[in-house]
């Protein structure tokens, strides 16, 4: 079982996640992203900020953890959630954008830049990217789960090969700088590897 997976450590991280104000967040991802437009959300987690995203977009949720997965369902009945994984992907759908809040941290830099591959399919043309990452020299594993902090202009640099970069957020959360929020269009560099 992982660590999402078990009902005690997702009470630990619902607990952990109180009083997050994702505001800034938020505020930027309107100046992009039209009122009823499409997202989906990659690792949704609690449902934090489904209860944000629903009013203004379109949104499906999606979470590799049956536990947060059920859990969100019961928080919102209006909105659709689905079992995804961030790399793979696996859906035959497109949307206006794809969102995480501090997700892809997870990722290896391979598997990030799979996930990204398989987003340029899954994001409709012009459509957008939209992620907060975490920023510094870390990189560690604690509870089974893999971190990776990330120099900033290395992923500003590697975004760039996939995505068109219009707008950076520099924030705080628990340091000054210590997270990035990008939002970026869709470059359509598709290849074999990330057909429908």
């Amino acid at each position: 079982m992982g660590f999402y997976d078990n009902p005690d450590s997702v009470d630990k991280y619902e607990k952990m996640c109180e009083g997050y104000d994702g505001t800034q967040i938020f505020d930027v991802l309107a100046r992009h992203l039209g009122p009823g437009q499409s997202l989906l959300e990659i690792g949704c987690g609690p449902g934090n900020d489904i209860a944000s995203l629903k009013g203004p977009y379109d949104v499906v949720g999606s979470d590799n953890s049956e536990e947060f997965l059920k859990r969100c369902r019961e928080k919102h009945p209006d909105v659709e959630f689905v079992h995804l994984d961030a790399i793979s992907l696996d859906i035959q759908r497109r949307f206006d954008c794809v969102y995480s809040n501090k997700v892809l941290h997870h990722l290896s830099i391979e598997d990030l830049i799979l996930s990204f591959k398989r987003q340029s399919v899954v994001i409709a043309e012009d459509g957008l990217f939209a992620h907060t990452f975490w920023i510094g020299d870390q990189e560690f594993e604690e509870s089974g789960l893999y971190f990776k902090f990330h120099n900033r202009d290395e992923l500003l640099a590697l975004i760039g090969e996939y995505f068109e970069i219009v707008h950076v957020l520099d924030y705080k959360e628990f340091d000054d700088d210590d997270s990035l929020f990008v939002v970026a269009k869709n470059g359509r560099r598709m290849d074999e590897t990330t057909t429908m």
